[in-house]
């Protein structure tokens, strides 16, 4: 049982990696995948500081602060003084970044809509039951009591 288990988890993670260089490669985003899941981090967890990004992301601290700095130029983050330590400052998403990363998704989804389209019904059901596992999984992960 434990080897299925085990190969199981082996596979989810290759092909959840492989999706994920898929949506990098989606058109017209010019900004590398870190960047839309540091906007999506801010986005579903609210403000965070430039060190917990790059610790979060594993990139040095001097790149993350690199890449936040690109994006606030864009108008997609800004930063503000951390009201629990006034030597720090939070970085947040703006309502352009949450469209942006809004029009990057899209544009990912639409890399794969024409494959998703010619499978059958049951297969689209299944696969769709598949993701709601699989959040359910990412869920338990990061979930420190589960």
């Amino acid at each position: 049982m434990t080897s299925q288990v085990d190969a199981l988890a082996l596979n989810l993670t290759r092909v959840s990696g492989a999706f994920s260089r898929l949506a990098g490669r989606a058109p017209g985003n010019g900004y590398s995948l870190i960047a839309w899941r540091v906007i999506a981090e801010l986005d579903g967890g609210g403000p965070a500081r430039v060190s917990e990004l790059a610790q979060q992301h594993r990139i040095a601290q001097p790149s993350m602060t690199g890449l936040v700095q690109r994006l606030e130029g864009e108008g997609w983050l800004t930063r503000s003084p951390d009201p629990a330590d006034g030597r720090a400052t939070l970085v947040s998403v703006t309502d352009a970044g949450r469209a942006a990363l809004g029009r990057f998704r899209a544009a990912a989804a639409a890399r794969i809509s024409p494959q998703l389209a010619r499978l059958s019904d049951f297969d689209r059901a299944t696969l769709a039951r598949a993701v709601e596992l699989m959040q359910q999984l990412v869920d338990g992960v990061d979930d420190p009591s589960g």
